[in-house]
């Protein structure tokens, strides 16, 4: 089916017989009409030949008399107020910054990664044991202080050599794990995370995700790629 233009539908509707048309039968004569109530003899808004010798001749009749020009642009009208109604909605239901949301989902580089889901990510330190796999060994004092280089080799020569060190120092093996931190529909959005509290993480990075087969997370990230940002 072809687009409806509706304005054009309006003005035809508005140019047409106005008022209520009723449905003239007479199956014996083989008339079938529309007209309007008080319209003399023959003078009906529709007589068309065409309907003679149809098999549902009278319910296209009835029908055609039933879409009249007032139904129709009732119906219009009706049709008009939903669209309005729902751009109000839209409107208070979409701020600003879901329309830039949007554009940023349509337009930035997803890393050839489905439905992505860009996560912020930063380094923690965890104490592991020194016999397996570890990042580094650090000596910390009985506060929790950790020593300076200097500290630290003379600290460790005294382990190589199996001398006992001073008694607040102690030798801890740390590796890094990455700990989650938060998660963005965009880039954009850890990166302005991260601009805004960043200084509070230690070696903080972004790293996608995918939200694979994630309805819930799939269905609110189209819906805000269908956000457009207004005026456009």
């Amino acid at each position: 089916m072809s687009k409806i233009d509706y304005q054009a539908l309006r003005e035809l509707a508005k140019q047409a017989t106005q008022g209520e048309w009723v449905a003239f039968i007479s199956s014996g004569t083989g008339t079938y009409a529309v007209h309007t109530p008080g319209d003399k003899r023959c003078e009906d808004v529709i007589k068309w030949t065409g309907f003679d010798g149809q098999n549902n001749a009278e319910n296209n009749a009835r029908y055609i008399a039933a879409f009249n020009p007032e139904v129709v642009q009732a119906l219009l009208d009706e049709r008009e107020a939903q669209s309005k109604r729902i751009a109000e909605l839209e409107e208070k239901a979409a701020p600003d910054s879901f329309g830039i949301i949007g554009e940023n989902i349509r337009t930035q580089d997803n890393r050839i990664t489905s439905d992505p889901m860009f996560c912020v990510y930063q380094k923690r330190e965890i104490v592991v044991d020194a016999d397996y796999d570890y990042d580094r060994i650090v000596w910390v004092d009985e506060d929790g202080n950790e020593a300076n280089k200097r500290q630290s080799r003379r600290l460790e020569l005294l382990h190589e050599n199996f001398r006992e060190p001073p008694e607040k120092w102690r030798r801890v093996a740390v590796k890094d794990i990455d700990e989650f931190v938060t998660c963005c529909f965009t880039e954009q959005g850890c990166k302005d995370y991260l601009a805004a509290n960043g200084h509070n993480l230690r070696l903080p990075f972004i790293y996608v995700k995918s939200g694979f087969r994630n309805a819930e997370y799939i269905g609110i990230r189209n819906w805000l790629a269908g956000i457009r940002i207004k005026g456009e």
